[in-house]
């Protein structure tokens, strides 16, 4: 919580909500419905890029945190037969697509 509270994007994230709040309150207080709505909206849109921007952070940590794992696979053979039942299993053909019936 004390990293949250030292965030430059969440004290801009509540100074943007606290505005909007108020520009809502003083539309309120004039009986400025347009007013009222533009607070309200730039209210529920500064909570929504807060959010949207801490996600897109911690998707990048998450990326960073991750490994990348890799197989080698070596086989050897004396016989030809045995050779393409590796390939066959290292590469497998692709499956021959079947035709469509022709709609009369």
């Amino acid at each position: 919580m004390k990293q949250k509270l030292c965030s430059r994007k969440f004290w801009m994230a509540t100074a943007a909500g606290l505005a909007s709040l108020g520009t809502s309150i003083a539309g309120i207080a004039t009986d400025n419905e347009i007013l009222a709505g533009v607070g309200i909206a730039c209210t529920a849109a500064s909570a929504a890029i807060y959010a949207a921007a801490e996600a897109y952070v911690d998707g990048k940590a998450a990326a960073a945190n991750t490994t990348t794992v890799s197989t080698n696979v070596q086989a050897s053979t004396l016989g030809g037969t045995e050779t393409s039942r590796v390939i066959n299993a290292v590469l497998p053909e692709p499956k021959a697509e079947k035709p469509q019936d022709e709609v009369a």
